[in-house]
């Protein structure tokens, strides 16, 4: 069973970066994802010009995401084609549909266990566990079932989407790539040596920090792409 994810670890990987495409379109992506991230936070909404910038990011930031998604659930079995654009735009609108529950149940799981009183270290794991893992992986699973088939497919095979979310061989392509996607960035941005030296600070804290953010898109996407190789192989 193990050896099956890493296998599909391995896979996911070597088929990333098979592609030049692929690897382009997912850095692009990344970096405008950052940016509007970047100019949400830093802008001001005073004037009207800010204003049209802040709604032109909160419109973009989305849709990056979500391409970055479409492009993680089906670059491993080769789907990801330029001249496809009406059907990489449909994959990002079905990817948005699913997505929306599983944002609404979360959110309100989430809130009803930031109000108990009790037990408050319980419900604190209960509310990690909903949204690092429960959550992602039942999103994962959604997109892939929603790019391979329509919406009326999906709901019709919700049983089988539910029993691959917590397959043994999914948590552990998922744990591996948990670690790469975000204990080794935060542990990077977190633990560094202290140097006097004001510049060179100043440039491993950049290289630290570009580091991180290129482990993040990658380990994400090659998580994504393993799991949809184990779920394609069942």
């Amino acid at each position: 069973m193990y050896l099956k994810s890493v296998s599909a670890m391995f896979s996911a990987v070597r088929l990333l970066f098979k592609s030049r495409q692929v690897l382009l379109m997912l850095l692009l992506a990344w970096a405008g994802l950052l940016t509007a991230v970047y100019v949400f936070a830093s802008t001001r909404e005073a004037t009207i010009s800010q204003l049209l910038l802040t709604l032109v990011v909160v419109i973009a930031a989305p849709a990056l995401f979500f391409v970055l998604q479409v492009v993680s659930v089906t670059y491993a079995d080769g789907a990801v084609s330029g001249g496809r654009v009406t059907k990489f735009t449909i994959d990002c609108l079905k990817l948005i549909v699913v997505s929306l529950p599983v944002m609404a149940v979360t959110l309100l799981a989430v809130y009803g266990l930031n109000k108990v009183q009790t037990y408050l270290t319980v419900a604190a794991m209960l509310r990690y566990l909903l949204i690092g893992v429960v959550a992602p992986m039942l999103a994962i699973q959604l997109w892939i079932a929603a790019t391979n088939g329509g919406l009326r497919d999906l709901m019709k095979s919700m049983r089988g989407v539910l029993s691959r979310t917590f397959a043994p061989q999914s948590l552990f392509a998922y744990a591996c790539g948990f670690l790469i996607f975000a204990v080794v960035p935060y542990l990077l941005l977190q633990i560094g040596p202290t140097i006097e030296r004001p510049w060179l600070e100043l440039s491993l804290l950049t290289l630290r920090i570009v580091a991180s953010a290129l482990l993040i898109l990658l380990g994400w996407v090659t998580t994504v792409g393993a799991i949809s190789i184990l779920s394609r192989s069942k």
